[in-house]
């Protein structure tokens, strides 16, 4: 380094070279910190104007997000299933939906009268089917108590020719029945003999399935 030279001592000059170089560093210290405050005010104004960007797209609304979902989540149309077929025309009834039951109009009689007899005849099963009810399939009988002996027939002096093919729907009930002077009876609708008093069954019969017994009375 130069020495200093002049009228005045050397240690003046060099504290004049000391302070002009620290005011040098203050000023280039000074410099330094605008510029970098400048800088950071740059880079912190570019995420302002992202938020900003990012608030003029405002977000879906709840009508548009549930119209996405929908859209998203509705199942692909499926295959129509075709329609069952036509059942197919009604068949011949079977016994075991067949059912028959005895009637009579009250369960006593006075000496005389004419009780009024008949049977039902119901189709017990769960589709249509077809069954011959006709006069020839049905009787009706007056027993006595004890089912040993038949006294009266309906069809020892009704006529007993001709078919009734019927379409039976389920649970349809179709009733037959005749009134029975009180008298026994034979085929050709002879010996007819008037009944005493007493319990008698009347039993119905449908091409010989025959109901259960019904109990009624003749009395004075």
């Amino acid at each position: 380094m130069i020495e200093p030279t002049g009228p005045l001592p050397s240690t003046v000059y060099w504290r004049r070279r000391i302070a002009a170089i620290g005011a040098a560093l203050a000023t280039l210290v000074l410099v330094i910190w605008i510029v970098g405050m400048f800088g950071s005010n740059d880079e912190t104004s570019q995420p302002t104007n992202a938020a900003a960007a990012s608030s003029s797209n405002p977000p879906p609304s709840m009508s548009e997000a549930a119209a996405a979902s929908s859209s998203s989540t509705t199942p692909p149309p499926t295959e129509t299933t075709p329609p069952p077929p036509p059942p197919g025309p009604p068949q011949p009834c079977p016994d075991d939906v067949i059912g028959v039951v005895a009637k009579a109009n009250k369960p006593f009689y006075t000496i005389g009268d004419q009780p009024e007899l008949s049977m039902d005849v119901v189709n017990n099963g769960t589709v249509p089917c077809i069954r011959d009810i006709g006069r020839q399939h049905r009787e009706l009988t007056v027993m006595t108590a004890d089912g040993a002996t038949l006294l009266w027939s309906s069809n020892h002096c009704l006529a007993t020719a001709g078919t009734e093919v019927r379409v039976m729907q389920p649970k349809e009930i179709f009733n037959y029945g005749t009134k029975w002077a009180g008298s026994t009876s034979k085929p050709g609708c002879g010996a007819h003999t008037r009944l005493g008093p007493g319990d008698y069954l009347l039993v119905a019969k449908l091409a010989g399935k025959a109901s259960s017994p019904v109990v009624f009375r003749l009395e004075y």
